[in-house]
């Protein structure tokens, strides 16, 4: 069975060890490969685990998670990143989605859902090992199409833009040329033939994903000026290409977060207050992209915010964390779902927590 290495990245001590006790690697078909107690600790760590998935916090000291993760998928473009974020980071999460990233987490995540997340990342790595370990098609010079393009570099340059795969883009480009050069093909033609691959890049970007970049032409002859064009539309793609959706869904999450106290809050109250769409195209959206129901992760935040009053303040009363967590002062009603969810009543999980102290 295929072995998926795991990197913890986390500053605070407990997190990191919570994640690495809690989860069934062996059942999982997965290997801890090691923890790190920030990104500069973790980009050092990367050549030398080379894990395939890493799960990331956002906020850490020295370097910060959307630096390491900016920095990582430099030096291997086939980590799967999931990253760790708190209550109030939704901003810096969408940041990261310009970097590649999928998937995250809110803090503090329960056993199940850091499971599901390293069973979807399972996935993502097999896709980038299918990408990377298909072989190139060697190049031919000599075949070229009635436009003077090399007919199979366009789609390999275009599908390395798409994937993610900078350092397959310079590849392949750095090898055409200098196929080309030993060849004996002019400079002028391959300054031609370059223009001609950017302006194909550019038009096939809009017309099948629908990403409009502006292409500048590339005046020099050397293969520099052609990299870092290439370079441009690749940055250019990516930061446009944010998938709209998911930043929808995130923007869903936050204001959860934020409007957690009202007892109104639901997602027609968000589709007819903020968001201004249809609630059950909201509703499909998010299940499609979280595979959950709404009222699923609104009970999920509940909770988590139910359970941190409890750790935090336990002078309050039941039916004040209730009022707190968007429940009507019903506390029968709330310990009930308290229970169902957590598996102890309010008072019970109190009570642990004050024994664990």
């Amino acid at each position: 069975m295929t072995s998926y290495r795991v990197l913890i990245v986390d500053d605070e001590r407990m997190v990191r060890e919570g994640i690495a006790e809690s989860i069934d690697w062996m059942g999982l078909g997965m290997v801890l490969a090691g923890t790190a107690a920030n990104g500069q600790q973790a980009l050092a760590m990367l050549d030398e685990l080379q894990p395939n998935v890493v799960i990331t916090d956002i906020k850490m000291p020295m370097m910060d998670g959307l630096q390491l993760i900016e920095q990582g998928s430099k030096l291997s473009s086939h980590t799967v990143f999931i990253v760790l974020s708190g209550f109030g980071e939704f901003e810096l999460a969408t940041q990261a989605m310009r970097f590649g990233v999928r998937r995250y987490l809110l803090k503090p995540s329960d056993e199940r859902e850091i499971a599901e997340a390293l069973e979807w990342s399972k996935q993502e790595v097999d896709a980038a090992r299918s990408h990377y370990g298909s072989s190139m098609q060697p190049v031919d010079a000599t075949k070229i199409d009635q436009q003077g393009i090399l007919s199979s570099i366009p789609s390999d340059l275009l599908q390395a833009i798409v994937h993610a795969d900078e350092a397959q883009l310079m590849r392949v480009s750095r090898s055409w040329n200098e196929q080309l050069l030993s060849d004996g093909v002019t400079l002028r033609a391959i300054q031609e033939n370059n223009n001609d691959v950017l302006t194909y890049i550019c038009n096939q970007l809009n017309a099948e994903y629908g990403v409009s970049i502006p292409h500048t032409p590339v005046e020099g002859q050397d293969l520099q000026a052609f990299q870092k064009e290439l370079g441009r539309l690749y940055a250019g793609y990516h930061f446009r290409k944010v998938d709209k959706k998911a930043i929808l869904v995130l923007k869903i999450k936050q204001l959860t977060v934020e409007h957690i106290q009202n007892r109104q809050l639901s997602l027609q109250w968000l589709a007819q207050h903020y968001l201004f769409l249809n609630s059950e195209y909201l509703g499909k959206l998010f299940r499609q992209d979280t595979g959950e129901k709404y009222t699923q992760f609104l009970t999920t935040v509940r909770m988590k915010r139910a359970k941190e009053l409890l750790r935090s303040y336990p002078a309050l009363k039941i039916y004040e964390v209730a009022d707190q967590c968007g429940f009507e002062q019903d506390p029968q009603y709330f310990s009930n779902v308290f229970k169902k969810h957590c598996g102890c009543t309010p008072n019970e999980y109190r009570k642990q927590q004050c024994g664990e102290s």
